[in-house]
């Protein structure tokens, strides 16, 4: 199976001008994420343990790894860590390590998906409680379908912090990145992959945010006049009411009350940054170096369709993100100067550094040797390095389902046109973006 080496491979966004580095008046001075070795931190979604064939084939995944490595990509971004350790017993995460450090490669986990959306009924809610002593309880969506655990229930709190102390404790020596951070070397994971509550219109959680709403008006007058509402009492505040907060035209911007609608997409944002912050900082109490990473499925305030929809559906406002240390952003492709504005309005209002990632397209099947080719290189990897502390791809095999790709396994009409002539140009565009960066970087 070696011959598989990047047989799904996916392939990502470049293309668009270069914006200058000057945001706001001021030139904008980075600080670079490094690993302990002192290179600068360029990573990749590969996902080991997910897709075919490299669940069943180490010799594919050391190729890819190989390859991977010698374009100058160190670190590696694996998603799904509690259920894919659950289903196998450390089994497919401990060859992950195992692979990863064979061939000097770091790996930042995800170690939930939206907070903690993988414990659901059935034998993972049965294993949570073996694992954590916990049973969670599980919220409902606004049209009343049961949705994922409450994610500010204690059991979340209970399995977030036993699951991430198990982790730390597995795998600090293995191929777990360490960033040399403030003059020490600290470990890195991160407690969810995609700022995001799936839920949150449950009895419990509709009284929290009349608590939440109370605060931030004080007076049932204040509310009625930003909202547009005549509601005659704190408990009238339904989110599941429609009719105030019409979660489906305010994605659209057709809402006819939408002050009430993103009052409760904040307050369910406030809430996801209450949880994990709780959860980071018990974390602290027995790991106190661990360096806590985000990861935003967007690049902040994007006026792109599936951003606002994603930001709005799942509560994830930038401020759900204010927990971490660091930030890695999944771009859609490279950000517009209102994009880049906004990044660093929140960098100063936080701290924190950003790594910047970016999705692949068809567009990257363009010649070495021509302008395109040159002018994606600057525009990705010249951007990362002005305005980022840190640079990746979203994604090596991770959006199969969604991008194209090539395999040839795959029957020649399935593969949308790619061959693998087209492939090899795409992937040494990803290479030549990766050893532009660290250029710049080092």
């Amino acid at each position: 199976m070696a011959n598989m080496t990047l047989t799904l491979l996916v392939l990502a966004a470049a293309g668009g001008m270069l914006v200058p580095a000057c945001v706001s008046g001021h030139r904008v001075q980075r600080g670079r994420v490094a690993l302990s070795n002192g290179q600068p931190l360029t990573c990749i979604y590969y996902f080991p343990h997910w897709w075919e064939p490299w669940k069943s084939d180490d010799d594919a995944i050391r190729a890819d790894l190989k390859r991977l490595r010698a374009m100058g990509i160190n670190t590696l971004l694996l998603d799904h860590e509690w259920s894919q350790a659950i289903d196998g017993d450390w089994k497919w995460l401990d060859r992950s390590h195992r692979l990863a450090k064979e061939a000097g490669m770091a790996i930042v986990p995800w170690l939930s998906p939206k907070t903690w959306v993988d414990i659901m009924p059935g034998r993972r809610h049965d294993l949570a409680k073996k694992w954590f002593g916990v049973e969670p309880r599980y919220g409902i969506r606004q049209d009343g379908s049961r949705a994922a655990p409450i994610i500010w229930d204690h059991a979340v709190h209970v399995a977030g912090v036993k699951y991430a102390r198990m982790y730390l404790d597995r795998y600090a020596d293995q191929a777990l990145l360490w960033l040399h951070w403030n003059g020490r070397d600290r470990p890195v994971i991160s407690l969810s992959v995609e700022s995001a509550w799936d839920g949150g219109f449950d009895d419990e959680s509709s009284e929290r945010f009349r608590a939440w709403c109370r605060r931030k008006y004080r007076s049932l007058q204040n509310l009625n006049r930003s909202w547009g509402t005549q509601l005659h009492q704190w408990a009238a505040i339904d989110p599941r009411d429609t009719t105030v907060f019409n979660y489906g035209a305010h994605i659209e911007g057709k809402a006819a009350h939408p002050r009430a609608v993103e009052d409760h997409v904040m307050f369910r944002s406030e809430t996801i940054r209450d949880v994990l912050s709780a959860i980071g900082r018990e974390v602290r109490k027995t790991h106190p170096d661990v360096l806590l990473m985000a990861e935003y499925p967007y690049q902040y305030e994007a006026e792109h369709p599936h951003a606002r929809a994603y930001r709005i559906q799942y509560g994830a406002d930038p401020v759900s993100c204010d927990w971490a240390d660091i930030v890695l952003i999944r771009a859609t492709g490279p950000l517009s100067a209102g994009e880049l504005t906004a990044l660093e309005r929140h960098r100063k209002r936080t701290g924190q550094r950003f790594v910047l990632t970016y999705r692949t397209y068809s567009d990257w099947d363009v010649s070495p040797a021509s302008a395109a080719f040159a002018r994606s290189v600057e525009t990705c990897a010249g951007q990362a390095a002005q305005h980022g502390d840190g640079f990746g791809f979203y994604s090596w095999n991770e959006m199969v389902d969604t991008h194209v790709a090539f395999s040839p396994a795959v029957p020649a009409g399935e593969q949308s046109g790619w061959t693998p002539e087209r492939s090899e140009r795409a992937i040494r565009l990803l290479g030549a973006m990766a050893a532009r960066y660290r250029s710049l970087a080092e």
